[in-house]
């Protein structure tokens, strides 16, 4: 749960992207801004401000396709829903992150809905050669095109500037620009805008996965018979790897697997009580604070709980403690429960493919230079730094400044 301030407070009555009735509400502004783009073998400093059009591709499949741009903080805070609660620590990490690179070295993840206009902008711009083009150590191929041209780039923007978009990746990053924001006192500067990837679900849809929890000090028939108290329990074929459903969880470990579902109504309301309703219909909410911080209370010196995205495949082998599966919630729940204002718990949602670190950095200081506009794209090429992982622990924000 959040443990740090969060962003101004924003409208919550705006629920879906795209203008609505008559006068145009205030939405997403995504400027170009100049770039530090990585290959393989060099850096390359744009000149000129651009767009960047971002394709994701494995083998011929696209995954994704989107425009990275610099997102004014204060312009868009109406348009910009978030969705999780956010850790005051892991905002903390991302001010250091932001300090040693001198700015951003990844965009954080938005989604709009149905933007006819901005994809046509971007297919146009995909039918010419790439400026960089990437293949991470997962097969996963980044293209970049870098969109320079003042008429396409007046024209994507101006249809941004209708739509709100979900935070699906990068709420501490969010928060923590918000706070950077507000350390510098209102002075304008770079700090005031954010590099974001702006993905339309409705033509690239992006994959919702689950991440479950690991106990590794809850035995699953302890924690089976626990959950008796509160909710239905039935034992599994252990043969049967059925994912869970929605409403449901899974218990694995030890050879044994068991179907918890339809909490009891008292307990429930006593668990989430204080928080939002909505909860009650969230699976990762239940878990956590009926069960988790409920009758699955671990005794103090306890080994944490650990969170495991799909993907990593289902740890079968674990040789103690429980493994708890959860069924992802969909795209529709995240957009209706953000534009209610209604935050879910931190790790509830898992949103792929995610735009590789470091392959465009918004660095401050280049934005700052006042370099001469205009005369087409020019570069500066020089040798790339020593990559180390990548990516550091995450601290973005909560928390919106007035």
């Amino acid at each position: 749960m959040s443990t740090h301030p969060s962003p101004p407070a924003r409208p919550t009555h705006r629920a879906a992207p795209g203008p609505a009735g008559g006068a145009v509400p205030p939405g997403t502004v995504l400027h170009p801004f100049r770039g530090i783009r990585r290959s393989a073998s060099a850096l390359s400093r744009d000149r000129t401000p651009a767009f960047y059009v971002l394709e994701q591709h494995r083998g011929d499949a696209l995954l994704q396709r989107g425009v990275v741009g610099a997102l004014d903080l204060a312009a868009s805070h109406a348009a910009v829903l978030p969705h999780e609660h956010v850790l005051a620590a892991k905002v903390r990490a991302q001010h250091r992150i932001t300090a040693l690179v001198g700015g951003n070295p990844e965009p954080v993840l938005l989604v709009c809905r149905d933007a006819p206009a901005t994809d046509a902008v971007l297919r146009r711009a995909t039918a010419s050669a790439p400026d960089t083009v990437v293949t991470g150590a997962d097969g996963i191929r980044h293209t970049l095109w870098r969109l320079h041209d003042p008429g396409q780039q007046r024209e994507l923007a101006a249809d941004l500037a209708t739509r709100s978009v979900l935070i699906a990746d990068g709420h501490h990053r969010y928060a923590a620009a918000w706070e950077l924001r507000r350390r510098r006192g209102g002075r304008p500067g770079p700090w005031d805008r954010l590099p974001a990837l702006v993905v339309d679900s409705a033509r690239t849809p992006l994959g919702l996965r689950a991440i479950h929890r690991y106990l590794p000090d809850l035995t699953p028939r302890e924690a089976a018979a626990r959950a008796a108290d509160v909710a239905d329990v039935a034992e599994l074929d252990p043969a049967t790897r059925r994912p869970p459903r929605p409403g449901e969880l899974i218990l694995v470990g030890d050879g044994r697997r068991y179907s918890l579902t339809r909490p009891r109504p008292e307990p429930l309301l006593r668990a989430l009580a204080g928080r939002p309703g909505a909860w009650r219909r969230l699976d990762a909410a239940v878990l956590q604070c009926l069960f988790i911080e409920g009758v699955w209370r671990p005794p103090a010196g306890a080994r944490p709980v650990r969170h495991l995205h799909d993907g990593d495949g289902e740890p079968g082998s674990v040789a103690s403690g429980t493994l708890v599966l959860l069924a992802p919630p969909t795209e529709d729940d995240i957009w209706r429960l953000a534009a209610q204002g209604v935050r879910v718990p931190e790790k509830t949602t898992s949103f792929l493919p995610k735009p590789p670190p470091r392959l465009l950095t918004y660095h401050h200081g280049h934005q700052s230079r006042g370099i001469r506009l205009g005369g087409g794209p020019r570069q500066d090429r020089v040798a790339p730094p020593a990559l180390t992982a990548a990516k550091a622990a995450p601290a973005p924000p909560s928390t919106r400044p007035p």
